[in-house]
């Protein structure tokens, strides 16, 4: 059963989670940059060519560049997949998790001039796929 959310500010929340993930897998730029805000700062520990943890860092700017190079858009269909949860909201900033087939997000958003949009995002890789 899908429940129907209606508070207008969770929906669209939900949206800009959604389209962050749709936009990718559809390698779809305008869907992306609807949901991203400008000051965007993705991050995640990653490992260099010696072994060492660094934090790679991604603007709104290079995720654009990444989606119109195809994004996941060569992730199989089937595999296409994510589940976002709210784990928190208020007023005008919200933190949700979105887990999908290849990658794990803690995303932060913030209503500013009355939109939803993603600010942070801090993302590993899907340990667990399946």
């Amino acid at each position: 059963m899908t429940t129907k959310i209606t508070d207008p500010d969770i929906a669209a929340i939900y949206q800009a989670a959604s389209d962050y993930y749709g936009g990718w897998y559809a390698a779809d730029v305008e869907r992306m940059d609807r949901c991203l805000h400008p000051g965007l700062a993705k991050r995640a520990v990653r490992k260099d060519e010696k072994g060492k943890d660094f934090l790679h860092h991604l603007s709104k700017e290079q995720m654009l560049e990444k989606t119109q190079e195809g994004g996941g858009s060569d992730i199989p269909a089937e595999k296409q997949r994510y589940e976002i949860t709210l784990l928190d909201r208020y007023e005008e900033i919200a933190a949700v998790k979105v887990v999908a087939y290849e990658y794990v997000d803690y995303l932060h958003l913030a209503r500013q001039d009355g939109r939803w949009s993603i600010v942070n995002a801090l993302w590993t890789d899907n340990r667990e796929k399946s």
